[in-house]
């Protein structure tokens, strides 16, 4: 699955696909937690996010399964319904949820979903847990962010070794966006803690990776000994042992946030909206996909119309009753209808 947009045709058929799943208020919380997502999924729309949520609940809920039950049955059950993304649903909107709330945390989807099915089977949980379960259970809201807390400090850091990240973070792809510059800081912040030597704790996102410019890392060496691992670096990357990540040209749509082309007209002067560098396309690619929705379906949403129907529909039935019940009233207390 790819990780991000490589045309603007394709982020379009993905937005509109988007709009046609999900009720606007839960898009509209796509702005509040771009800026909180896992660095992996920052530049993912919000369907491709949750389409590989989805993958990693699938195999988590297979393991969970085949661990506490029998592993022919695991082989049956999928924990999501194989047409989950074709039309809207409340399975859907589930996992959608759980989906921003891991976003809201910061979490890799990888991590969360691993914990949260271990939380589960440690419980003495009998059926695994849907994705909104994860989380805990109302008893476990104390004890699930302590557990988790514990989980994240033992396997966060090895978690963020092995990240082979994203060419929107490689040092020839830097556009002093903000997330590329939070990214880095995060990155100096975990080379700092390390207790790696400092040769092996640079060659992965100085070299391999090309997530940190090694001239800026380097400063992160106690001086006495910035010339011997610059050395060292240089001698590994000459003799080929260290392998460079591959140099990809990116279109300009690969480098947008999430929530790009959600937001609303009236929340283009909000934060975090007014400091983002793709304010003003933001803006226009919203207008784009919303007038192809009025064209393709008649409206922006069509679903947010079919409920609000459905509502007002159920409020006409309401009052028609009222007032049938009203009206039957003075007809049972008149002494002529006895």
């Amino acid at each position: 699955m790819s990780f991000f947009m490589s045309s603007s045709a394709q982020w379009l058929d993905d937005t509109l696909d988007t709009m046609c799943l999900v009720m606007p208020d839960v898009l509209e919380r796509e702005r509040e937690i771009a800026e909180k997502k896992w660095f992996a999924y920052r530049f993912m729309t919000p369907l491709a996010a949750t389409k590989q949520f989805a993958e990693l609940y699938t195999k988590g809920f297979k393991a969970y399964i085949r661990f506490n039950r029998d592993r022919d049955e695991a082989e049956l059950r999928q924990g999501l319904g194989q047409k989950i993304f074709h039309k809207p649903n409340r399975s859907l909107t589930e996992l959608w949820h759980a989906r921003q709330r891991a976003d809201e945390l910061g979490l890799p989807y990888d991590l969360l979903i691993e914990f949260g099915f271990e939380f589960a089977r440690k419980g003495g949980w009998k059926n695994a847990p849907r994705p909104m379960q994860l989380f805990g259970s109302v008893e476990s809201d104390i004890a699930w962010p302590i557990e988790i807390e514990r989980f994240l400090d033992d396997r966060l850091p090895l978690f963020v070794d092995k990240f082979a990240g994203l060419p929107q973070y490689r040092v020839e792809n830097y556009r002093n966006l903000p997330v590329q510059d939070a990214f880095r800081t995060y990155l100096a912040d975990h080379i700092a803690v390390s207790t790696k030597p400092w040769a092996s704790r640079l060659a992965g996102p100085c070299i391999e990776k090309r997530h940190l410019p090694l001239l800026k890392a380097i400063k992160l060496v106690p001086k006495d000994q910035r010339w011997r691992v610059t050395t060292e670096l240089r001698a590994e990357r000459d003799s080929e042992l260290l392998v460079e990540a591959p140099r990809e040209a990116l279109p300009e749509i690969a480098f947008v946030s999430a929530c790009f082309g959600l937001t609303a007209a009236h929340d283009a002067d909000s934060s975090p909206c007014t400091s983002c560098p793709f304010g003003a396309k933001c803006l226009h690619m919203a207008k784009i996909a919303s007038a192809e929705m009025i064209k393709r379906h008649g409206s922006v949403s069509r679903l947010k119309d079919e409920r609000d129907e459905k509502r007002k529909a159920g409020q006409r039935r309401r009052t028609a009753r009222c007032r049938a019940r009203k009206k039957a009233a003075p007809l049972k207390s008149s002494p002529a209808a006895i």
